[in-house]
């Protein structure tokens, strides 16, 4: 079959691609085709392409050369080049790309900019790589972008795609011909939804400049099956028409289009999809129930009354998502950079004058697939479950956003087994309480006033939180990450535990980050705090206090430091432990770091201690195990280890040397 479109549009933009491509042998592939894996073919040029083989000066390249190890490949504004692998693989490349591989693996290196990828029906899977992005190809056709400031995105044409961060494979998303998947900017995974299949291939330059690709008839066939599913939909829209796109190499505008766009916007009982949503004023509050149906056509109907919702599709076409939903973007949305749903693009929004959750409500995702919604309420939201347990089954993003308010949450409201959750109490003094939430991918919770998580938070990937003023826990935040920010203090209760541990999810060890910048704010650390990886606790205050108070701190690494001009850090009792370092730092000719009470500082960490003045008060015994400390200080209030014997504390165990605070080394290598 051939494929139905061959349109040409012309490109303004300038791709920056740096590629790296090593093949490798599959086992299924025969010994004798081993060598012919080792060079790659110069199949196509579109105006300037060079050579540039090691130390030698650039050349011009021709069709039909062959690459060998260690040569590379570079094309020039407007130019595109095709090389094809012995294997049949099909590497397309950009403007202003720079292209080279090395034998023994199946790899491709992408620093940056968009390239299309054709593995052979049947093919060994090929692997392009970024450092923070992993796509796999098998059998199927790909088209890849990275660019510095914009998403990373994979969209399938045909096939099947593996999209993870790198070095984590056992958590890959699986995608298909006609869907995409992203990395945002903060770093979420969205979940596989449909672009429109047609609309990419009549539009990108690294299909139309060049010719027929070998597997055209498969990617016609999923056209094909998205125009049938369509056709079958009520608003029998059809795929037809073009669009304005993003003339790059690669049309991303597919990745903030609907589920499958179409060249007019596509409308639900006559009115728009798109555009700013009207608020939803009756009644008040509009109250969701376990006898709520949502869709993301996008349709909310409660008690027989159906109310439209709006489909936003990205600040490219419809401008920021603040000034969308009809407010004017605040000084804490610019120091939390929140809300930001480019992760769960298209969403499908509700607007609501003021809003309660009561019981799970019926989710339908509709003919297009698109699985994020959220929900905004002009004021403050209440969460009130009688049932208990929210799953919002069939969303994987769901958005809670109080544009002016507080969020509320009552026991025994949870929230479990979904993808990604976003709440946010926006507005001078909004307060979040966080539910209980289990099994999800990740939570991020943001309040301009304060953030309270009293009840328990286990996700897979990350949990993240933004404080106006203050965030305190006294429960079990469970992650392969967690950071926490606040623009005034954070409190860690002696309930309470962080737990970023490595474990069969994960290659990469667990991070715990505590971040407090209020200029006469804390971080008060008083239950268990541990990290497979890297335990960072900061105030950054001009008279900031850190309080370690009877804590188990524990990490690969652990760092604490108190930065401010007048910074101090208290320890008082509790183990600190680490495996590789360990520093405890108030670096400021003013900086304080007192012990307070007895307390052990062990592990087999190198271990630094720096502060203007380091004190071990009278009667206080800081124990060192494994090697011995360092301590560098301008004043040393203890006895013994070179202190100035003003107080009876010591260091004990192993003990310290002390030596002058300008010795110490950096905080941050």
């Amino acid at each position: 079959m051939n494929p139905p479109f061959k349109i040409l549009v012309t490109s303004k933009s300038i791709v920056c691609v740096s590629i790296f491509v090593l093949v490798d042998l599959a086992a299924a592939i025969p010994m004798a085709t081993a060598a012919q894996l080792q060079a790659a073919r110069v199949t196509r040029i579109i105006k300037d392409v060079k050579l540039l083989p090691g130390t030698a000066a650039p050349r011009a390249a021709t069709v039909n050369e062959d690459i060998s190890a260690g040569t590379a490949v570079r094309t020039g504004t407007e130019s595109r080049t095709e090389l094809t692998f012995a294997d049949l693989t099909i590497t397309r490349l950009g403007a202003n790309t720079i292209f080279s591989f090395n034998e023994g693996t199946r790899e491709i290196g992408l620093g940056g900019g968009a390239m299309l990828v054709e593995v052979p029906r049947g093919g060994a899977e090929v692997k392009i790589i970024t450092a923070a992005i992993t796509a796999g190809i098998t059998g199927g056709t790909a088209l890849f972008e990275s660019n510095k400031g914009l998403p990373i995105k994979l969209l399938m044409l045909e096939g099947t795609g593996r999209f993870y961060r790198t070095g984590r494979p056992e958590a890959a998303v699986i995608v298909h011909g006609g869907e995409m998947v992203m990395m945002t900017l903060n770093g979420r995974i969205t979940q596989p939804t449909k672009f429109n299949a047609a609309l990419l291939y009549k539009t990108s330059k690294l299909i139309t400049s060049f010719p027929e690709l070998p597997n055209a008839d498969l990617i016609a066939a999923v056209i094909e099956a998205q125009q049938a599913e369509l056709s079958e939909s009520p608003s029998n829209a059809g795929l037809g028409g073009g669009g304005d796109l993003d003339k790059r190499d690669l049309a991303i505008a597919a990745s903030t289009a609907s589920a499958i766009a179409t060249g007019a916007p596509p409308t639900t009982g006559g009115a728009s999809k798109f555009g700013s949503p009207t608020a939803i004023t009756a009644p008040d509050p509009y109250v969701i129930t376990n006898g709520t149906v949502i869709s993301t056509d996008p349709k909310i109907t409660t008690n027989g009354v159906t109310n439209l919702g709006k489909i936003y599709r990205g600040p490219a076409q419809d401008g920021p998502f603040l000034n969308w939903l009809g407010t004017t973007p605040t000084a804490f949305d610019n120091a939390s950079g929140e809300p930001d749903p480019d992760q769960a693009l298209p969403l499908a929004c509700f607007l609501f004058s003021s809003l309660q959750f009561r019981d799970d409500p019926t989710v339908s995702t509709g003919t297009g697939g698109n699985t994020s919604v959220g929900f905004v309420s002009e004021s403050g939201i209440r969460i009130l479950s009688s049932g208990g347990l929210f799953t919002f089954s069939g969303f994987d993003h769901v958005a809670i956003l109080a544009l002016n308010g507080s969020i509320f949450t009552s026991a025994p409201a949870s929230f479990a087994n979904f993808g990604e959750l976003f709440m946010e109490a926006r507005g001078a003094g909004s307060n979040l309480t966080v539910p209980s939430i289990s099994n999800l991918v990740s939570a991020d919770l943001v309040a301009e006033g304060s953030v309270f998580v009293n009840q328990n938070v286990t996700v897979r990937d990350q949990i993240k939180s933004f404080a106006g003023n203050d965030f305190q826990t006294s429960s079990t935040l469970q992650a392969n990450r967690i950071r926490i920010e606040s623009l005034g203090s954070i409190h860690v209760t002696s309930s309470a535990q962080l737990l970023a541990v490595m474990g069969s999810t994960f290659i990469q060890p667990g991070s715990v980050t505590l971040l407090a910048t209020g200029s006469n704010g804390s971080v008060d650390v008083s239950g268990q705090v541990q990290a497979g990886g890297v335990l960072d606790i900061e105030e950054t205050g001009v008279v900031g206090v850190i309080n370690i108070n009877a804590a188990t701190l524990q990490g690969d690494i652990v760092k604490i430091g108190a930065f401010g001009g007048n910074g101090v850090l208290n320890i008082g009792g509790g183990s600190i432990s680490a495996g590789t370092v360990l520093k405890l730092y108030a670096p400021s000719g003013n900086g304080q770091i007192n012990f307070v009470a007895n307390c052990s500082i062990g592990g087999n960490a190198v271990k630094d201690i720096a502060a203007g003045t380091v004190t071990i008060l009278n009667n206080v015994t800081v124990t060192i195990g494994g090697p011995q400390a360092n301590v560098f200080t301008n004043t040393a209030n203890y006895t013994g280890s070179g202190g100035n014997g003003t107080t009876t504390g010591t260091f004990a165990g192993s003990g310290a040397n002390t030596q002058p605070l300008a010795n110490a080394p950096p905080f941050h290598p």
